[in-house]
């Protein structure tokens, strides 16, 4: 075979697995966190974060109550971005196990999916939710039910605008992270001899109260 019909079939591959993973979502293992590759790896028309957008997340707790459940919202943003696609993982900062659970936002079971590959959960877009809204905008929710222990949690989330025309160029991928520590009463000096804890009942978890 020779060296020019080899790279047009390498090509051609690429181009129709970026296709399809859009489409569908993309395999597990592509949210851009433990050296793993970003949505870069099929849409590598530029160096990821140098389009003109951006992706978010929002709802990530400052600290986290064990068990409790939030809920996150991934938007992105692209000024003439056709269809729209994400993946999110939430692991232990230290080691990069699974931490808590994943799962659709309540109002996105058609649209956002779950998958497992090595013990760690990776949600993203299904086909559904690839559709794109007002104001060059996409956005997801996922429901997050933080662990019973362990230490603090890194979100990755690795996204991408894509110009519809099935081919690996023209699309711009986004990343973004997000951390959450275990919210945890502690003994602090010099408060006068009281206790500083986490107040649960505090307008947002992560607010400090004398007690």
């Amino acid at each position: 075979m020779s060296t020019a019909l080899a790279a047009a079939l390498v090509a051609t591959t690429v181009r129709l697995v970026a296709s399809h993973a859009y489409a569908e979502g993309a395999p597990p293992g592509f949210s851009g966190g433990f050296k793993e590759e970003s949505c870069h790896a099929c849409h590598f028309h530029a160096e990821p974060n140098s389009g003109p957008g951006r992706v978010t997340i929002e709802g990530v707790p400052a600290a986290f109550a064990p068990g409790e459940r939030y809920t996150l919202t991934i938007t992105l943003r692209h000024t003439g971005m056709k269809l729209a696609g994400f993946q999110l993982a939430a692991r232990f900062k230290d080691g990069g196990a699974q931490a808590g659970a994943i799962a659709p936002g309540s109002d996105d079971g058609e649209r956002v999916g779950v998958e497992t590959q090595g013990g760690v959960q990776y949600t993203g877009q299904k086909k559904a939710g690839a559709s794109v809204g007002s104001a060059d905008t996409a956005q997801w929710t996922v429901a997050w039910t933080a662990p019973k222990g362990g230490g603090p949690v890194i979100f990755h989330v690795s996204a991408n605008a894509a110009n519809g025309d099935e081919r690996a160029d023209g699309d711009f991928v986004y990343t973004a992270t997000g951390e959450s520590a275990p919210l945890a009463p502690f003994a602090a000096s010099g408060n006068g001899g009281r206790r500083l804890t986490a107040g649960l009942s505090g307008p947002r978890p992560g607010v400090w109260r004398l007690r």
